[in-house]
């Protein structure tokens, strides 16, 4: 990790200290949006259970991800664009089937980094082992998820005063 949590966390702090809508504010969040930590963030929870301040720190990697995505400003690393492709990839699987597919998310992934035979010699010990299922499961229905998004972008909007904001990707046509 290029900026350790605690660093992001006392980024963000600063950010609120100076004012949300100040400059000076703004630089610090644009700061802790384009490290490189919350893209290698895991989500495990560790930080979080292990806080004694009780501060959700896996969260606010979360909320950083998303908003780096929605405002254009993440890290420009090579990695952290490699995550940013799973991750789309990821979340376009599961609006489209309701599911993921092991195959189908591997086969987007590898479209969007180009990495198309980084892995192509675990492919046969996988299918030997049974890991490895060509054919998908059932689609389900994926209305309701579909719904509430657009429930969400929405109140973003009237939030924002009807503002255009840049999208995460999520069930959009030019981030699926």
């Amino acid at each position: 990790m290029d900026v350790s949590p605690t660093r992001i966390m006392h980024l963000l702090q600063m950010q609120c200290a100076l004012g949300e809508d100040s400059p000076a504010g703004e630089e610090y969040a644009k700061r802790a949006m384009e490290a490189q930590t919350p893209w290698l963030c895991a989500g495990c929870m560790a930080c979080t259970t292990r806080c004694p301040q009780g501060v959700d720190i896996a969260g606010t990697m979360d909320v950083l991800r998303q908003e780096g995505l929605r405002r254009g400003t993440t890290s420009s690393a090579r990695r952290v664009k490699d995550i940013q492709a799973l991750h789309r990839t990821f979340l376009a699987k599961a609006l489209k089937r309701g599911r993921i597919h092991e195959v189908g998310l591997v086969m987007g992934y590898k479209m969007r980094t180009g990495h198309l035979l980084a892995d192509a010699h675990l492919a046969p010990k996988m299918w030997w082992k049974g890991k490895l299922h060509l054919l998908g499961g059932r689609k389900v229905d994926t209305a309701r998820v579909k719904e509430a998004i657009q429930t969400l972008k929405q109140a973003r909007r009237s939030s924002t005063g009807g503002r255009a904001s840049r999208g995460t990707g999520i069930g959009e046509k030019g981030g699926s």
